[in-house]
């Protein structure tokens, strides 16, 4: 998971933030127990980079790596921090982050330089823990190699058959990933047709995947296939990956961690070259180009026919039973961040800290974030359950109303808000309502 717009806090620290995933709160310091787990980690970090040598991306993904543990702040880096208290032992710097940065899976800068941060624990799979790390890596030169995307939410992957079309297209990838020959062509080729139909249901799909798929895809993709070529395993290792990313709660924000790896490799056989032409022309477009494919004049019938070789009955089933289930929690939703009585939180900018495989779309009205931490100029907010609504443009953002407005720290149902000097509430517009406000 990563950083996508970098805003600037903290200078005291030397640190940059921008949107972080993953986020853990701190806890008293010691030491975590993988240690042997957090060397060998960085160790194949080290190793996979130098082997790659910027021959990917014309540029080396190797930089300053830290593994943390969330709850106790104690890290593991494969060089010396700019801040903290470390100790170099066998070549790996081990301590403890200072307070007041945050801890998740993300790229930050630190004291002018980018660092790459992952979470203690790690995955006992060598190959994805691995990927991780590399991942990480990846979006520490991503945006000085002109490939960062805008942070675009796909609200359409949170509708019934926007999932189905998705999820029917994972299957295909993965097929095409474990085939090879005429079978690998035409699994590849059923992939870009499930793509084709979803696209013809949802206007402006494309763009919108498009722009998640360069900010997260590449990076996965990247991890992917560097973790591959490190530990000498088969592209075919890659499709568990797809079919267990099916298993996501919500691909609102995390499309790219599933489709990335797969266009990537496949993009990989029938066009060497694509890396050069994606922040242009993307993936997806580049696939469906090197395979011949065009959308066929009875695009649904044809979409329908070809589900049948992916378990579509099963698939339709469960999105059908997610459909009902989606329904009742917006119901609760709109009532309590909508129809209010509510907490109106206004700001040109918006620092968030989330899990994006649980935002909740919400149409027009934005993105519900079930938990997270949030910062503006009103102060800092965090958000353990029952979610706030954040607008599109992520000028607004309202939670329930709370249970008092008195005092800078103020709660209410599942949140807690920290306001800046200066700021307090105000009666809103309607009884009930709330908002903040900068003091006159």
């Amino acid at each position: 998971m990563r950083s996508l717009r970098r805003s600037c806090a903290r200078r005291r620290l030397g640190l940059c933030l921008g949107l972080t995933l993953g986020l853990a709160g701190p806890a008293a310091a010691q030491a975590p127990a993988d240690t042997t787990g957090a060397a060998d980690a960085i160790h194949d970090y080290l190793g996979a980079s130098a082997k790659d040598a910027g021959r990917l991306w014309g540029r080396s993904l190797r930089g300053p790596m830290i593994l943390v543990d969330p709850h106790t702040r104690a890290a593991f880096a494969s060089e010396e921090p700019p801040g903290g208290t470390f100790t170099e032992v066998n070549g790996l710097w081990r301590g403890t982050i200072p307070e007041g940065i945050p801890t998740a899976n993300f790229a930050l800068t630190w004291s002018g330089r980018r660092w790459a941060m992952v979470l203690l624990p790690l995955s006992e799979d060598r190959f994805i823990r691995l990927a991780l790390l590399l991942h990480e890596s990846f979006h520490g030169i991503q945006e000085g190699i002109g490939l960062s995307g805008p942070d675009r939410l796909n609200p359409h992957l949170d509708e019934r058959d926007g999932r189905y079309w998705l999820r029917l297209e994972l299957r295909a990838m993965a097929a095409a990933l474990r085939a090879g020959g005429a079978a690998r062509k035409a699994a590849a080729r059923d992939a870009m047709l499930f793509r084709a139909e979803r696209y013809s249901l949802y206007t402006g799909a494309d763009s919108l995947e498009y722009a998640l798929e360069l900010a997260e895809g590449l990076a996965e993709y990247t991890g992917t296939r560097l973790a591959l070529d490190y530990l000498g395993l088969p592209v075919s290792r890659a499709a568990g990956l797809l079919r267990s990313f099916e298993a996501r709660a919500t691909y609102v924000r995390s499309l790219g961690y599933g489709t990335g790896p797969g266009l990537g490799l496949l993009l990989d056989v029938y066009a060497p070259k694509w890396r050069t032409r994606v922040s242009r022309e993307g993936l997806a477009p580049q696939l469906a180009a090197a395979l011949k494919f065009t959308p066929p004049a009875d695009l649904a019938g044809q979409a329908q026919r070809a589900a049948r070789h992916y378990e579509m009955d099963a698939l339709a089933q469960e999105e059908d039973a997610r459909a009902a289930t989606r329904a009742e929690a917006l119901a609760d939703y709109r009532a309590r961040l909508i129809e209010g009585p509510v907490l109106s939180l206004r700001q040109p900018g918006l620092q968030r800290a989330f899990n994006p495989n649980t935002l909740v779309a919400m149409g027009g009205d934005g993105t519900v974030y079930p938990t997270g931490s949030f910062g503006a100029e009103w102060g800092s907010l965090e958000v353990e359950s029952g979610g706030a609504l954040v607008a599109p443009d992520f000028t607004l953002l309202r939670l329930p109303a709370p249970r008092d407005t008195a005092g800078p720290v103020i709660t209410g149902d599942g949140w807690t808000l920290k306001l800046s000097p200066g700021w307090t509430l105000a009666a809103g517009v309607r009884p009930g309502d709330w908002v903040a406000t900068a003091k006159k």
